[in-house]
């Protein structure tokens, strides 16, 4: 048998609820808010999933859209619960390992092989990636918009960053300044830290892949070059998926 079609991959983060239909074609995709089951359903309207292959970075964050495919009749696999890391790590405790970082390294792996793969989500990682498949580790930093909200709330007397405005250096008011710092903070944070893990790691000269939420405000304002995969962590579950069909 090959993979059941149409499939549906599931990232429940922290802020979404993402979710992409793959049949023939290319996915159809949305971004819902965490428990928005009735946007799930509603999404699913007239496409029953032949599959369903999800990742939570919440735990138990799935329970509901589980509760949702089961009156479906679609059994829902979870990465890390059903579906074990396949990928060899560096890490001391390999159950330590985010179970978002190993699926888009499942992906960036069938990609490229080796490279580093940056996720611009809540968190902002930095991972790299041996030629054997190595999970080699990384770095972990605050996500664009939660460095936004992290200076907000400790400095509630500056207005919110909006990092999709035009930038100018100098600023001449507040909302320009906290724009221009918070953006181009998070754009250094993503250069140096890159350039570290790169070094560290020895995957200096390999592929570089961009996703996450927040991978357009780099690119719009970041320096370096990057190989833009939106959809990363669903292609990692995809993978998955093809891994578990039986073989034909």
């Amino acid at each position: 048998m090959a993979l059941a079609l149409p499939l549906l991959t599931i990232d429940r983060g922290n802020s979404t609820l993402d979710c992409a239909l793959h049949g023939a074609g290319e996915p159809r995709r949305v971004r819902l808010a965490p428990d928005d089951l009735q946007g799930l359903v509603g999404f699913l309207a007239g496409s029953r999933p032949a599959a369903a292959v999800g990742l939570s970075t919440v735990p138990s964050g799935l329970d509901g859209v589980r509760r949702v495919l089961a009156g479906m009749g679609v059994r829902l696999l979870e990465a890390g619960r059903d579906l074990p890391c396949p990928l060899p790590t560096a890490y001391a405790d390999p159950a330590a390992l985010g179970v978002d970082r190993w699926v888009a390294g499942v992906a960036a792996h069938r990609l490229h092989r080796a490279g580093l793969f940056v996720d611009c989500g809540t968190a902002l990682t930095v991972n790299a990636l041996g030629a054997g498949g190595e999970f080699l580790g990384g770095a972990i930093a605050p996500g664009l918009g939660t460095m936004a909200a992290g200076l907000q709330a400790r400095a509630p007397a500056l207005p919110r960053a909006d990092p999709s405005r035009s930038l100018r250096l100098p600023a001449t008011d507040p909302s320009g300044a906290v724009d221009a710092g918070v953006t181009l903070g998070f754009c250094g944070a993503v250069e140096r830290l890159v350039a570290e893990v790169e070094a560290a790691a020895g995957v200096t000269g390999t592929p570089r892949l961009l996703t996450g939420g927040d991978a357009e405000a780099y690119l719009r304002h970041g320096r370096l070059a990057f190989q833009h995969v939106p959809d990363l962590v669903h292609q990692g579950l995809r993978c998955l998926a093809e891994t578990r069909a039986p073989a034909s």
